[in-house]
């Protein structure tokens, strides 16, 4: 640090010494403040030991006294330390010249040490001027906002492993530094200032080439070129006694550096959102991967649609087989002729109408890929209007529902088997088997709700029990298919004559329940009669089988008594029925 800060200051005296022994530019306060902005806290003290010394030697070397070797000494440690420390407090260590907050926060200390540093220079060497105050504030500034933000570039943004420069990025850029520095000596050099414009235009290109490196490389070049080419033993002038063309000088390069480094970090934001909207891309394209859902949009002419790399997956087409940038508008028949054809006007009337109505819109269609395959699609989306309101085209999301549609058609062909299955299993449950009207189970089921409805209406309720006489006779004689036979053509004789609301059932081998609600008991006989007759009149195709009678108990259900005594009764009445001849129809008293 110090043999760094002594040849720095060195440099500076032996090129240009500017007025009252102070030189035109001093990039050794550069130099010791990147090194402070770059240090451990440790290192800090013996910088400054280190700095010092090479600092007396220097101005002693090149005619000054001890003692105004010593206030200058003292006033540019002083500046260091103070500027180092405005930027670490405020912005922190530097990790890239991009930071703009960092570089105003520099720009600022830069200026406020500086001029911290005239004044405690001015004052140590009495040398209480303006030309001096003024050269040194402007001298060391300089030196600070050229040779600074270099170094830190290149303790920041320089230090790859050789392996990671190729040799041909190494020869580019050499090539550019040199294309660079040539053109500001040649600016400089030849005429009379009428090409100083040319080293704006070489900063300009190789910032946007290389960035905040460029920037601060080609300034540093300008300020070379330009201190070695500048006569200062021109006299001075004005009423400062300020020598002009010092002031030019560091006038023009300041106006470099205000115009460099808000272009590089104008550019430096650029790729940060270059690189942002990349990774946000890659992100989101692994979203819709991972969750089978791409993006689409149709521009405001109706004509240019967008699909993200998803959507073309679920398409099974390749990004960059089809032509769909130019797709045509929705008005035509053949613009949706990757739909399925059944689902394209439906598809096109519901897309047309989002473009007049600024709701959202969504809609499960069908696409044909190119093999033939079938797929089921579902898109939301809403139309997209700028701040003024214009309509500003379509956006939509797509995604790939066809295992989900298959899963829900399964389902609900399942659920459909499943209740006919149900239904099925509730109807067998009830119903007796060899005759097909209601089982013992269903039957008093019936009875129970229709007791209760009667209950509440105060409607009449009534039930006859009945069984077939002789039928062991029957089954004896002449087999239990003739039997059954029997049972079959008995259900279904008193299936058919009775309504629609009342209920018959199988409650035993040959005994039936038949349920008559709202009929009471005069009522009911005339019913139960019109069975007992018919049954009789049956004519059978069994062999030897000439009449098959039944008998009949009759009795009402009433309100306060139970069911179960609802059932003696009609259970009495019929065995008087049998006691009294069978063939024969009693009512309970």
């Amino acid at each position: 640090m110090g043999a760094a800060y002594f040849l720095a200051a060195c440099f500076s005296f032996e090129l240009a010494l500017g007025v009252s022994g102070v030189a035109t530019l001093w990039p050794a306060s550069g130099i010791f403040v990147s090194a402070l902005l770059l240090a451990r806290r440790n290192q800090i003290v013996p910088m400054a030991v280190a700095v010092a010394a090479a600092s007396i030697i220097a101005n002693v070397l090149y005619g000054a006294s001890f003692g105004t070797a010593l206030a200058f000494t003292a006033a540019n440690v002083a500046e260091g330390i103070l500027i180092s420390q405005l930027v670490i407090r405020t912005s922190g260590v530097p990790r890239t010249l991009d930071d703009k907050r960092w570089l105003a926060t520099f720009f600022g200390a830069a200026v406020a040490g500086s001029a911290a540093s005239a004044a405690v220079a001015a004052l140590l060497a009495g040398e209480l001027t303006l030309p001096f105050f003024v050269s040194w504030f402007t001298t060391v500034c300089l030196g600070m906002l050229i040779v600074t933000p270099l170094i830190v570039a290149a303790a920041n943004e320089f230090p790859l492993k050789f392996t990671q420069v190729s040799r041909g990025s190494v020869l580019r850029f050499g090539l550019f530094t040199t294309v660079v520095g040539i053109v500001c000596w040649a600016a400089l050099a030849l005429g009379d200032g009428q090409f100083l414009f040319l080293p704006v235009i070489a900063i300009a290109a190789a910032t946007y080439a290389y960035g905040s490196r460029g920037a601060a490389i080609s300034i540093s070049l300008v300020a070379v070129v330009a201190t070695l080419e500048t006569d200062f033993s021109a006299p001075v002038i004005g009423e400062f006694a300020l020598q002009w063309d010092t002031l030019f000088l560091q006038f023009y390069l300041l106006s470099l550096l205000c115009s460099v480094w808000p272009l590089s970090a104008l550019m430096a934001d650029k790729e940060k959102l270059i690189d942002r909207y990349a990774q946000t891309t890659d992100l989101l394209q692994l979203a819709e991967k991972t969750a089978s859902v791409g993006h689409w949009a149709l521009e405001p002419d109706n004509a240019t649609l967008i699909w993200s790399e998803e959507v073309f997956h679920i398409h099974g087409i390749d990004p960059g087989d089809p032509e769909l940038g130019g797709a045509m508008p929705l008005e035509e028949v053949s613009s949706l002729n990757l739909y399925h054809p059944e689902d394209q006007d439906r598809v096109r009337t519901l897309l047309l109408a989002a473009m007049e109505d600024p709701v959202p819109f969504s809609y499960e269609a069908r696409i044909i890929r190119p093999d033939g395959a079938i797929r089921y699609v579902s898109s939301i989306g809403r139309p997209r209007y700028d701040a003024s309101g214009e309509f500003r085209g379509l956006f939509g999301t797509f995604q790939d529902i066809t295992e989900q549609t298959e899963t829900l058609e399964a389902l609900r062909v399942a659920r459909r088997d499943a209740l006919r299955e149900a239904k099925t299993a509730l109807r067998l449950s009830e119903t007796d088997e060899l005759t097909g009207i209601a089982n013992r189970r269903k039957a008093f089921g019936e009875l129970r709700a229709a007791a209760r409805l009667a209950e509440v209406s105060g409607a009449p309720l009534t039930i006859a029990i009945f069984d077939i006489d002789h039928f062991k006779a029957v089954n004896d004689r002449h087999g239990h298919h003739a039997g059954d036979v029997v049972l079959k053509r008995v259900a279904q004789i008193v299936s058919e004559q009775l309504r629609p609301g009342d209920c018959a059932g199988r409650i035993g081998g040959e005994e039936f329940l038949v349920i008559l609600p709202g009929e009471d008991s005069a009522a009911a006989q005339g019913i139960i009669e019109r069975l007992r007759l018919k049954v009789a009149a049956e004519e059978w195709d069994i062999a030897g089988l000439k009449q098959v009678t039944m008998s009949a108990g009759l009795a009402d259900v009433v309100v306060d008594e139970s069911i179960e005594k609802s059932m003696q009764k009609a259970d009495r009445a019929l065995y008087d029925a049998k006691q009294s001849g069978r063939n024969l129809l009693r009512t309970a008293a």
